[in-house]
């Protein structure tokens, strides 16, 4: 048995209905988008109301916080994070930093300080691991060891510095660099360590650790195999 047959001008009348809807669905959908546009991008709605910085207190992030200079009222979308970041990272101190947008109001200024573990002989600028000298936005902490050296030579030196096996590294009081291959370690005793460049690093603390149960005023363990020791003392 053979299936009816639908005449056109009822399956035209059928059709038009279906259009009609899924155009109006079509100009809610972009109605809606607009307003949502307009709502993130323009609107008083999602704007910068509060300015806060984490990593860092007190005049630190004072300054962290000017550096920024980040408007309130301007859109949340429209934040220009980049710039924010791009002027807080003029600050010497400032190992990294993060903007993070905390909706629907907060801007998020994430400090990474640098850290000294050294300072730069002569210029009361700390160094950090990387061997990088900066000016700290407060007082240094106490009893941190003197580098005398610049470029590549503090680099090589707080390599050096790092390495120094626990008990090498409680004898030490000063270290000094003017190139990659000839860092220097002054002891408490006043004796001079010849330690060379970063290289074999542990073997030159096993070597130096022998040679100092001789009294001398130099020990030179730049080249371990052969070590050397210079205006050694009698007993």
């Amino acid at each position: 048995m053979s299936a009816p047959v639908i005449p056109l001008d009822v399956q035209a009348r059928e059709t038009k209905p279906r259009r009609r809807w899924r155009g109006l669905v079509f100009v809610m959908l972009a109605l809606l988008a607009t307003a949502a546009i307009w709502l993130v991008w323009f609107s008083s709605v999602f704007v910068v109301r509060d300015v806060r910085v984490i990593g860092v207190t007190g005049s630190p992030a004072a300054t962290v916080l000017a550096s920024a200079a980040v408007p309130l009222g301007v859109p949340m979308a429209r934040l220009d994070a980049g710039g924010a970041t791009a002027r807080i990272m003029l600050l010497p101190w400032v190992g990294s930093v993060e903007v993070r947008r905390g909706w629907p109001s907060d801007v998020i200024l994430a400090v990474v300080p640098r850290i000294a573990i050294a300072t730069q002989l002569g210029t009361g600028r700390g160094v950090d691991s990387s061997g990088l000298a900066f000016d700290a936005p407060g007082p240094l902490a106490e009893n941190l060891p003197a580098i005398d050296a610049d470029g590549v030579g503090l680099v090589a030196a707080v390599t050096v510095w790092q390495s120094l096996p626990a008990p090498l590294l409680a004898k030490v009081v000063g270290i000094s660099a003017s190139t990659r291959d000839d860092v220097e370690l002054v002891l408490k005793s006043g004796a001079k360590v010849l330690w060379g460049s970063a290289e074999q690093g542990g073997l030159k603390a096993q070597v130096l650790a022998a040679l100092l149960q001789r009294r001398a005023g130099v020990y030179d363990v730049s080249a371990p195999e052969l070590p050397t020791t210079q205006q050694e003392k009698a007993g």
